[in-house]
């Protein structure tokens, strides 16, 4: 795993050799025989650049977190009783939210390390179910299921809308809100797992909304926004670099909103009672 997380990450079986210092023949035989003992190709080998089959992408992954999962265990038996190290997950959006915080309870706990990993809400889920986060940031729509989650916030989305766009379809009513039934008229950009959330809002209002694109990060929503082509749509707290090309206004639609969960496998279990002293901590400024 080792091997071959490293080939994947240095972008070549040369590159990867270089910084396992070994020769390429005995790590290319390597992975060879881990494909054999899997049955299933992981690697489309070119002439400068290696890429990942599916079963690749599935294999990394799940790599990246038996790795993890080894490496915390080693640290952790090491330093225990020493110092307590709090591994939690924070997904993009929940930054802004709860850094606060996180100052907070490390001015309380300065014995306490950290160990942050960034992800999605889908791969911060599964390092949960695996046991390699003590707890995570997460944002609905999420389904908890066993896990134990504590709701932060809840905040309306808003609406980045180009000017060139007000000028060449709608005029607004007001700048300080927009409705469904105007935001219906406008092409939208959002994050892929909002989709679902918008077609629900805007059909509970008989409307339908003018999906233009859905991406896998806010960022490429702002992009065609900033180009004009389509309104971004996301949550409010997620604090972005907006043009002055650009009228960002809150979504009038209390349907349309979304709340960050503090989730843990559970409180009593946690190593070292860390979420059990957290908890205490979870409040934003911005409730």
């Amino acid at each position: 795993m080792e091997y071959f997380k490293t080939i994947v990450d240095a972008g070549s079986i040369s590159q990867g050799a270089k910084l396992l210092h070994m020769s390429q023949p005995p790590l290319s035989m390597s992975i060879k025989k881990l494909e054999e003992e899997l049955g299933a190709q992981l690697l489309i080998r070119g002439n400068k650049h290696i890429s990942l089959t599916e079963a690749g992408k599935i294999f990394y992954q799940r790599s990246c977190s038996i790795l993890d999962l080894a490496d915390s265990t080693t640290t952790e038996v090491a330093k225990a009783g020493l110092q307590r190290t709090f591994a939690l997950g924070l997904t993009p959006s929940t930054i802004p939210v709860v850094s606060d915080m996180l100052a907070r309870f490390s001015e309380a706990y300065p014995d306490v390390k950290y160990r942050i990993y960034d992800g999605s809400t889908l791969e911060l889920s599964h390092l949960l179910d695996t046991n390699v986060l003590d707890a995570a940031f997460l944002r609905t729509p999420f389904s908890a299921g066993s896990l134990i989650s504590v709701p932060i916030i809840k905040e309306p989305m808003v609406a980045a809308i180009p000017k060139a766009l007000l000028k060449n379809t709608i005029k607004l009513k007001s700048e300080k809100s927009i409705s469904l039934q105007e935001l219906s008229a406008f092409p939208i950009s959002t994050y892929r797992r909002y989709q679902a959330l918008l077609n629900e809002t805007f059909a509970a209002e008989e409307l339908t909304p003018n999906i233009f694109s859905v991406c896998d990060d806010t960022r490429t929503s702002l992009l065609w926004a900033n180009n004009g082509k389509a309104v971004a749509v996301y949550p409010q707290s997620l604090k972005t670099n907006t043009s002055n090309d650009l009228l960002l206004i809150p979504i009038n639609s209390k349907k349309l909103e979304t709340t960050i969960l503090f989730v843990s496998p559970t409180s009593s279990n946690s190593k070292n009672t860390i979420v059990d002293d957290f908890l205490p901590f979870l409040k934003s400024d911005q409730t």
